[in-house]
């Protein structure tokens, strides 16, 4: 994402009070800007297809499509939008499950207005983020003694949980996008993480 781009959003919240509290304080970042609003899943889906917009703000629990199915309709149609999950539901496997189907991002509806105005960008710059608070939930899972990390691997972890793609973490590290690649697995195996979303939890976990 260039520097000083607009972000165009559609949020899906079949709740009124928090699309009104969202928009509320997106209403107050220059660089976002807020094109419309789903009550429902199939609403969601008609805006994202007809606007196009660079994020989807996207509760789980919506009536006529669930996310899930919101997410799954947008990859079936190849839509560029990206898409950060918000939401109440704070156990891994709901996680999981967003990733599996397409999410970028996930944010708790408890985190405050910093971050989820830092996983906007996180998400909308290319990059994956997980809630701060959720990063614990994935400790526990993944909290078996494991191999250590090498230092090497320990900057790209850092820049992973800063949002950074591997292409991105090669620049400015001087090696292949290829050669990131295979830390990010080294990375995985070792701590025993399944998904992108898991390394930037963990690397927030541990102020990386």
């Amino acid at each position: 994402m260039e520097a000083g781009r607009i972000i165009s959003i559609v949020v899906a919240e079949d709740h009124a009070l928090v699309r009104q509290g969202l928009k509320l304080v997106l209403s107050r970042e220059a660089r976002i800007q807020w094109l419309a609003e789903a009550g429902d899943g199939p609403t969601a889906v008609a805006l994202t297809r007809r606007l196009q917009p660079d994020l989807l703000l996207l509760d789980l629990g919506l009536p006529g499509l669930d996310g899930l199915d919101v997410m799954q309709a947008i990859t079936q149609e190849q839509l560029p939008t990206r898409v950060l999950v918000v939401t109440a539901r704070q156990d891994a496997s709901s996680v999981r499950a967003s990733l599996s189907y397409g999410a970028h991002g996930y944010v708790l509806k408890t985190d405050d207005a910093d971050e989820l105005i830092g996983a906007i960008f996180s998400v909308a710059a290319g990059g994956y983020y997980v809630s701060v608070e959720l990063a614990s939930v994935f400790e526990r899972e993944n909290s078996a003694e494991r191999e250590p990390l090498s230092s090497r691997e320990l900057d790209i972890a850092a820049r992973v949980g800063r949002g950074m793609a591997s292409k991105a973490i090669g620049r400015e590290l001087g090696i292949s996008e290829h050669t990131v690649r295979k830390h990010r697995e080294n990375i995985a195996r070792k701590l025993g993480l399944r998904n992108a979303a898991e390394l930037v939890a963990w690397s927030i976990r541990h102020r990386l």
